[in-house]
């Protein structure tokens, strides 16, 4: 499944959930995208490799605080039409996989919470 665009947090929220957000705050220091994506069973790890590919082609580096309360256009639609809205501490997990791989840099949770 693909990502067709990004919606403020207010807007995802009258959308129905993915089951891609939730509860997060275990990416630690070292670990990369292969860490993130094992976390997640075989069956959505294609549609995974879609949100990752859809966050850098966009641009789409914030904090848990922005990603829920600044207007950014950060949660994922998806071409079934539901969305992701995630925790700080997910949106750090997910955060942190994607830059510390992309910028080969050592990114934690918390690098991305607030």
């Amino acid at each position: 499944m693909k990502v067709i665009k990004f919606v403020q947090y207010n807007e995802a929220e009258s959308l129905p959930e993915s089951g891609f957000g939730g509860m997060g705050g275990w990416f630690e220091m070292g670990m990369r995208w292969c860490d993130y994506k094992e976390m997640w069973i075989e069956d959505v790890h294609e549609t995974i490799e879609n949100l990752r590919a859809a966050i850098i082609e966009n641009h789409i580096k914030c904090t848990g605080d922005q990603h829920q309360h600044s207007g950014v256009e950060s949660c994922p639609v998806f071409e079934d039409g539901t969305t992701a809205t995630y925790s700080f501490r997910a949106w750090g997990d997910l955060m942190a996989a994607v830059w510390s791989t992309e910028d080969n840099e050592d990114y934690s949770y918390m690098s991305f919470y607030m």
